[in-house]
């Protein structure tokens, strides 16, 4: 099994939309490995107002056969 993370700093800022740049990574990702079996998708967030939030997406996966 292997692993790809995603990480992105302060992805909800409300100045532009950058959690639309974690998405269109990911699925830029999963489109350009379309042979790939994803076991689980887990997301993780920490920070908080006195620290910029950090995201981080982990894609577990099978390497196409």
């Amino acid at each position: 099994m292997k692993v790809k993370l995603f990480v992105k700093y302060e992805p909800l800022l409300r100045i532009g939309r950058r959690h639309l740049d974690l998405e269109s990574e990911i699925n830029a990702w999963l489109g350009e490995n379309r042979a790939i079996k994803v076991i689980s998708i887990k997301q993780s967030a920490s920070g908080g107002s006195l620290n910029p939030s950090v995201f981080l997406i982990s894609v577990w996966y099978e390497a196409a056969a």
